[in-house]
């Protein structure tokens, strides 16, 4: 339960907050791009977090299976499995678009760090392409460390810049 709640729920409230923050930093030098850039970013957090409801949920019901029936458990998790990774964790597609995006327009209007945005541009290109078969494994393993690496990157950023706007 903790392990989906964090990484699934937590985490799509959390891109909330940091898709609306970067939507208001990059929305003036490229309006149009940034509001298809947005919507790709909220989707993708009310994915995660379904995901990670569902799971949630599933879990409750297969532990509580698994007293009686643990064949019956096992059949509903692995019907309930490909819901879950479909929903938020099987391809990271819409993911790779929003980060591809943002890192486009990062790049166009010089904002943020060039490095991290190129680091983005990986990152978007890795998870589209986890949404193919035969690069799905590698793909998404690219997509889920070199992400990790953007956002302390992007978080780093936007603490600094935060600080300058204090004073």
């Amino acid at each position: 339960y903790a392990m989906y709640l964090l990484i699934y729920v937590v985490f799509g409230v959390v891109l909330v907050a940091l898709v609306l923050s970067l939507h208001a930093r990059l929305k003036t030098d490229a309006p149009m791009l940034m509001g298809a850039t947005t919507a790709f970013g909220l989707i993708w957090a009310g994915l995660v977090i379904a995901s990670g409801m569902v799971a949630n949920i599933a879990t409750g019901v297969v532990v509580d299976l698994y007293g009686t029936d643990p064949t019956q458990a096992t059949t509903v998790w692995l019907a309930v499995s490909p819901v879950i990774d479909g929903l938020g964790g099987g391809n990271e597609i819409v993911g790779g678009i929003w980060t591809l995006l943002v890192s486009v327009v990062a790049l166009r209007a010089r904002a943020l760090h060039r490095a991290l945005n190129y680091v983005g541009l990986v990152v978007g290109t890795a998870g589209i392409l986890s949404a193919i078969p035969a690069f799905g494994e590698v793909g998404g393993g690219i997509f889920g460390l070199t992400q990790i690496v953007w956002f302390v990157g992007l978080g780093i950023l936007l603490l600094r810049a935060s600080r300058r706007e204090a004073v």
